[in-house]
């Protein structure tokens, strides 16, 4: 591994662990023994590093529209691997409002992934309603299922935390639960 690649994880480890105010450029290149200097080197500042992870993460998330579930078994599947990816970077979305708040770049393009990560939700559901396992009767009502879906995925950590629920990788994988419950009253059943 590359000592950027090598730069990325440990950042990764280290703001999973605490939090990205908490850990420093100072804190990860001491955590990997080398100067700060060398760190620098490679990136300028924690944000373009949190920027990085940050399309690491999204390019392991994000499907073509090729690739999207064409069943709901397919679905179940992918939500496995997603809630994996999510546990690896789980400080991006327990800190996601305040990273915004520090990034302009970074809020910039998660809302533009954001939108296309919100189609490709609604083509998903789309394929679904076409080959007949879910049924949702309006437009409007379609939205609304889309919607929950992705804010239940989105904020399920921040919910967790607003609770004082302690946070692991088998209380993240609830999120899954969330998201397949929106879909359950308009499952059509088989005959």
């Amino acid at each position: 591994m590359s000592r950027k690649l090598d730069i990325l994880e440990t950042a990764r480890k280290l703001f999973n662990e605490q939090n990205t105010q908490a850990v420093t450029t100072n804190h990860i290149a001491k955590a990997m023994g080398i100067s700060p200097g060398n760190l620098h080197y490679h990136y300028k500042n924690r944000e373009e590093i949190i920027r990085l992870l940050y399309l690491q993460m999204r390019e392991k998330m994000t499907l073509s529209i090729d690739e999207l579930p064409k069943s709901l078994a397919a679905l179940k599947e992918h939500q496995k691997i997603l809630i994996g990816i999510q546990w690896e970077y789980r400080f991006f979305f327990r800190e996601i409002l305040f990273l915004f708040s520090r990034d302009a770049i970074l809020q910039a393009q998660y809302i533009e992934d954001n939108k296309a990560h919100r189609a490709r939700i609604k083509m998903t559901m789309e394929n679904f309603i076409e080959n007949g396992e879910l049924e949702i009767e309006s437009a409007e009502l379609l939205e609304y299922v889309v919607d929950s879906i992705l804010i239940s995925w989105q904020f399920y950590t921040s919910y967790m935390q607003t609770l004082g629920k302690p946070l692991s990788e088998k209380s993240a994988q609830e999120a899954v639960r969330y998201t397949s419950d929106v879909m359950k009253p308009f499952i059509k059943e088989k005959i």
